[in-house]
């Protein structure tokens, strides 16, 4: 019998070579990591290096501050019968440290995390913290409220650091090492082997933040991206990061192998790969919505609020605009959108305060489709009911007040009737090709397209919304965003809509990737998405077309133009 064997790895850590040994470390006890004090010598030595060392890139950004801006005072004497903190209007020149953190439904003036990050800041030698609960007025009707929310990427990105609060579940968690004591175990370990030193760091830093509740939450994620200097404060150890490189309290190493200065305007490829929480670059957007949707909230009309700052910094760094947090581009060769770009990898549910096109309007994972060669076209509409163009959005984009848009899109694009069907592969008689191994075929609703008299194409259908999900049999209007002729992938992208009055929403949306042909790659099949049935109603993984565009189920495409909610 060739049955695989089981797989009894146990993952327990992460293992450090150090090749050559420096002299400096010949002993394997230099520098002894202390899980029960915190090392802030040695927080202040990576933030003077970087200081010193680090490009522009590193050091706090020059924005101008938003009005009524302030901070809590560090200066003040520590008094354990403190109720609140002191608040102190500041002016645009003021140097002060920054606090990330889970609140959590906690009704507290004076929480834990912050008085720990007081004196966090107090031992870094910076006398003003600011934290968003306190330093700005919560009255939903003060003006100020929003204007500093609409600056996030302003405010985190001028601090000289940020504090991250990694361990504990609500504000009243503390930091660890300060409030509450830090794991003992697992116990740092080091060996030389042949001039080598090998060090055993324990969880990865990667994997120890992302898998915190401060990495899960929707709020945070942009206060870790546009900070420059974060120090994360772990229940096993800190991490101090900036944009060029990353330091373990509990691994000594010279700074000089940490960074890289040769390539200034790119973003640092990780030098000690899964130690590195290190964002991605700005540029793709992409990528941080995709991100950015795993979060959670504790109140679905924050959603676009809190990657405000993320659009901002797009804005200003890579000329992204947006239309409720859908970003728009012009390039050379016309405009490209991410309105629709997208699907769910589950159902989701809506969010009512958003509309259905957009991704703010969903909870749930998304995943980003192909967006360059659009075979759609999209204008925006005035409050006053009149449809404008991406170009004279972008003119309109920057003026104050900015002209106020309805929650509606124009879709023109060529359309058709669709059905689907819902199919459990379990109680049907797959034929595989011979290229593959095995076929995993996905259980849901696929959408049905003939392609010639004797071949049908099933593709399957992305639901937005988990609501649909026990639909047997269906037919609902459809939209082809993308024929994938001038793609590079040659996806077929198609949009599924139901109508609303004279509105539609989305439903979902099929991709038929490489058109197709089937997605093979090392002679591996991953998880089907497409199949095929022939005259004689058996299945196929794979059948040879050799022009899409020549398809039964394009026939009846009609050009439409209708407003998507």
């Amino acid at each position: 019998m060739n049955e695989p064997r089981p797989d009894r790895r146990r993952h327990m850590g992460h293992v450090i070579a150090v090749e050559p040994l420096p002299e400096a470390f010949a002993n394997p006890e230099h520098r002894p990591f202390n899980h029960e004090a915190i090392d802030f010598p040695q927080i202040k030595e990576w933030i003077e290096y970087c200081d010193k060392n680090h490009l522009q890139r590193c050091k706090p950004e020059k924005f101008t501050l938003p009005p009524n801006f302030k901070v809590i005072d560090c200066r003040e004497p520590e008094d354990i019968n403190r109720e609140e903190p002191t608040v102190v209007s500041v002016g645009d020149d003021c140097e002060y440290a920054a606090l990330s953190y889970v609140w959590g439904n906690i009704e507290d003036k004076f929480p834990q995390v912050v008085k720990d990050s007081i004196k966090v800041a107090r031992q870094l030698k910076c006398e003003y913290l600011w934290v968003d609960r306190l330093c700005i007025n919560q009255d939903p009707k003060d003006p100020n409220k929003q204007e500093q929310i609409k600056k996030m990427d302003a405010i985190y990105s001028r601090a000289i650091f940020t504090i991250i609060a990694a361990a504990g579940t609500n504000c009243n968690s503390g930091l660890a090492g300060i409030t509450f004591p830090r794991i003992s175990s697992p116990k740092q370990r080091c060996v030389q082997v042949d001039g080598v030193k090998l060090t055993y760091v324990g969880t990865p830093a990667a994997e120890k933040i992302q898998s915190s509740t401060w990495g899960s939450r929707g709020w945070t994620y942009q206060e870790g991206l546009l900070s420059h200097r974060r120090i994360y404060f772990t229940n096993e150890q800190v991490i101090f990061q900036c944009n060029n490189m990353t330091c373990l309290e509990s691994f000594a190493i010279p700074m000089d192998v940490l960074h890289r200065l040769d390539i200034p305007n790119t973003k640092l490829q990780p030098v000690l790969k899964d130690t590195e929480p290190l964002f991605l670059p700005l540029k793709d957007i992409g990528k941080h919505l995709m991100e950015f949707s795993k979060r959670n909230f504790s109140h679905d009309r924050e959603t676009l609020d809190a990657f405000l700052g993320v659009l901002n910094a797009c804005h200003r760094e890579e000329g992204y605009f947006h239309f409720l947090g859908n970003p728009l581009i012009r390039k050379k060769k016309g405009w490209r959108w991410l309105i629709n770009a997208w699907y769910h990898v589950q159902p989701g549910a809506r969010k009512a305060d958003f509309p259905s096109w957009s991704w703010t309007g969903w909870k749930g994972e998304i995943t980003m489709t192909s967006y360059d060669t659009p075979d759609h076209d999209i204008r925006l509409l005035r409050e006053d009911g009149c449809s404008i163009s991406l170009d004279d959005y972008r003119t309109e984009y920057n003026t104050n007040p900015p002209q106020p848009m309805k929650p509606v899109i124009q879709l023109e694009g060529m359309m058709t009737m669709m059905s689907f069907e819902l199919i459990k592969w379990g109680s049907e008689t797959t034929i595989l090709n011979r290229t593959f191994n095995q076929t995993v075929v996905q259980d849901g609703p696929w959408a049905i397209l003939p392609l010639t008299t004797g071949i049908t194409c099933y593709s399957f259908l992305y639901l937005d919304n988990e609501a649909m999900t026990g639909l047997y049999q269906f037919e609902l209007p459809i939209m082809v965003l993308e024929f994938g002729i001038e793609s590079r992938d040659h996806n077929i992208i198609i949009l599924v809509l139901r109508e609303e009055g004279d509105l539609y929403e989305r439903v979902g949306m099929v991709t038929i990737r490489g058109g197709f042909e089937s997605n093979i790659k090392n002679g591996k099949a991953p998880a089907k998405l497409t199949m095929y049935k022939d005259k004689s109603r058996g299945w196929m993984t794979r059948v040879p077309i050799s022009n899409s565009r020549d398809c039964i189920w394009q026939k009846d495409l009609e050009k439409k133009t209708i407003m998507l909610q």
